[in-house]
Protein backbone atom coordinates (compact mmCIF):
# COMPACT_ATOMS: atom_id res chain seq x y z
CA UNK A 1 0.00 0.00 0.00
CA UNK A 2 1.46 3.53 -1.00
CA UNK A 3 0.01 6.59 0.95
CA UNK A 4 -0.14 9.69 -1.70
CA UNK A 5 -0.16 13.08 0.24
CA UNK A 6 -0.10 16.89 -1.27
CA UNK A 7 3.11 18.07 -1.69
CA UNK A 8 2.65 21.71 -0.55
CA UNK A 9 0.14 20.84 2.24
CA UNK A 10 0.95 17.72 3.74
CA UNK A 11 -2.85 16.68 2.87
CA UNK A 12 -3.50 12.86 2.47
CA UNK A 13 -5.42 12.36 -0.70
CA UNK A 14 -5.43 8.71 -1.49
CA UNK A 15 -4.11 5.14 -1.13
CA UNK A 16 -2.88 3.29 -4.17
CA UNK A 17 -2.03 -0.72 -4.11
CA UNK A 18 1.19 -1.30 -5.19
CA UNK A 19 0.61 -2.47 -8.59
CA UNK A 20 -0.98 0.94 -8.85
CA UNK A 21 1.88 2.82 -8.14
CA UNK A 22 4.05 1.19 -9.94
CA UNK A 23 1.90 1.90 -13.14
CA UNK A 24 2.35 5.80 -11.78
CA UNK A 25 5.57 5.63 -11.41
CA UNK A 26 6.24 3.95 -14.66
CA UNK A 27 4.63 6.98 -16.42
CA UNK A 28 6.33 9.87 -14.11
CA UNK A 29 10.01 11.23 -14.50
CA UNK A 30 11.90 10.92 -11.04
CA UNK A 31 14.17 13.59 -10.94
CA UNK A 32 16.90 11.76 -8.79
CA UNK A 33 17.35 8.22 -7.06
CA UNK A 34 15.25 7.77 -4.00
CA UNK A 35 12.65 10.67 -4.81
CA UNK A 36 9.53 10.65 -2.74
CA UNK A 37 7.68 13.38 -4.53
CA UNK A 38 6.04 13.46 -8.27
CA UNK A 39 4.65 16.76 -10.79
CA UNK A 40 1.19 14.88 -12.11
CA UNK A 41 -0.27 16.40 -14.52
CA UNK A 42 -3.61 16.00 -16.46
CA UNK A 43 -1.51 14.88 -19.52
CA UNK A 44 0.35 12.55 -17.36
CA UNK A 45 -3.28 11.41 -16.65
CA UNK A 46 -4.44 11.09 -20.48
CA UNK A 47 -0.87 9.20 -21.11
CA UNK A 48 -1.82 6.48 -18.55
CA UNK A 49 -5.46 6.04 -19.33
CA UNK A 50 -4.08 5.20 -23.09
CA UNK A 51 -1.69 2.95 -22.15
CA UNK A 52 -4.92 0.82 -20.58
CA UNK A 53 -4.46 1.20 -17.04
CA UNK A 54 -6.98 0.08 -14.45
CA UNK A 55 -10.47 1.97 -14.10
CA UNK A 56 -9.38 2.21 -10.80
CA UNK A 57 -6.26 3.42 -10.82
CA UNK A 58 -7.27 6.43 -13.56
CA UNK A 59 -9.97 7.42 -11.21
CA UNK A 60 -7.76 7.69 -8.40
CA UNK A 61 -5.41 9.70 -10.24
CA UNK A 62 -8.04 11.77 -11.63
CA UNK A 63 -9.10 12.56 -7.71
CA UNK A 64 -5.88 13.24 -7.23
CA UNK A 65 -6.00 16.32 -9.35
CA UNK A 66 -9.20 17.49 -7.63
CA UNK A 67 -10.18 19.39 -11.10
CA UNK A 68 -6.48 20.81 -11.38
CA UNK A 69 -4.17 20.92 -14.12
CA UNK A 70 -1.78 19.76 -12.43
CA UNK A 71 -0.73 19.23 -8.72
CA UNK A 72 2.79 17.84 -6.61
CA UNK A 73 2.24 15.08 -4.50
CA UNK A 74 4.46 12.92 -2.25
CA UNK A 75 4.49 9.14 -1.48
CA UNK A 76 4.83 7.14 1.49
CA UNK A 77 5.29 3.38 1.47
CA UNK A 78 3.37 1.63 3.81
Amino acid sequence: MVKIFDLESDQFIVDLTDEEFAALAEALEEDSIGDVDYYLHVTDVEFIEEQGTSVSLIAKLKAMLEGREDREIRFQRM
